[in-house]
């Protein structure tokens, strides 16, 4: 009936402290996605846990979340998903919690988001998180991609319901482990730069889509990405407080006038500069 799906890039020992509840949960299978975790993820759930499957992923250096929780979807079978990280243990039986509480046309989230280990767990439907388009993999690193996703079953129309306070315990963690800084070359320097940028890009996107009615191309999605992050640093290099992006929107297709008229929306977006380290240190 469920399947829980959970990542791992470099939190075996994380792993090791919440596999075991994943396994006792009721009416359910486990997936691990080794997603190029040099701490020998997969041999110790081979070697641990016989009867969780774990799909390794090695083609790719830089951790995309969205990707792996994608990749461990197209394995589930089950009529429900459940995405929990690798630093989240579950109290209670959630396998048996979902068989007497699941309602149509509903997607679970916890109740206690200011948490951010807690902010990516959600059990849903699989064939909602299929029609909803997955995990958008334009997000690498660290955050905004668990938001997005929620948008996205929320446009199909479903309802937001929790699971119980009391089903999950993080653990608890700084940023030196999460994908940002030096941990993610390329990437977002710090959480603050992270959730600013991205939720820009989940803004347009979303107003893009509730516009055209219709999912936005991968590559259009990419540039958009991109485009955002070059002007902000265009906006830090130059000084400026704040940058302009500028977002043409066709009208559907028809044979007259109106066909001809065009549609631009401009975001005027806040600078976010990233943290510099403290004096005398290396960041």
């Amino acid at each position: 009936m469920l399947t829980l799906i959970t990542t791992c890039k470099n939190r075996l020992d994380h792993l090791r402290q919440t596999l075991p509840a994943m396994r006792r949960q009721s009416f359910s299978e486990v997936i691990v996605v080794d997603y190029g975790c040099e701490q020998g993820t997969s041999e110790w759930v081979a070697t641990a846990h016989d009867g969780v499957r774990c799909i390794r992923v090695d083609d790719d250096p830089r951790f995309s979340l969205a990707r792996a929780r994608n990749i461990g979807a197209r394995a589930a079978q089950t009529d429900f998903i459940c995405f929990v990280d690798a630093d989240v243990i579950l109290n209670e039986d959630l396998g048996a919690w979902l068989r007497q509480h699941a309602r149509p046309g509903a997607f679970y989230l916890s109740s206690v988001r200011r948490i951010p280990e807690l902010s990516g767990f959600v059990i849903c439907r699989r064939a909602h998180f299929e029609k909803a388009g997955g995990y958008d993999e334009v997000f690498r690193g660290w955050g905004g991609e668990d938001k997005d996703l929620y948008d996205r079953l929320r446009l199909l129309g479903l309802r937001e319901l929790a699971i119980p306070a009391t089903a999950l315990t993080a653990i608890r963690h700084g940023d030196d482990m999460r994908a940002l800084g030096k941990n993610d070359k390329g990437g977002f320097s710090s959480r603050r730069e992270a959730v600013a940028l991205t939720q820009v890009y989940r803004n347009i996107k979303m107003d893009l889509q509730l516009l055209l009615q219709r999912p936005l191309e991968m590559a259009f999605r990419q540039n958009l990405f991109q485009l955002i992050l070059a002007n902000n640093a265009k906006a830090i290099e130059t000084k400026q407080a704040e940058f302009s992006l500028r977002v043409n929107v066709p009208f559907a297709p028809e044979r007259n006038a109106y066909a001809r008229s065009k549609r631009t929306i401009l975001y005027t977006v806040p600078a976010t500069r990233p943290l510099q380290p403290p004096p005398g240190g290396t960041g």
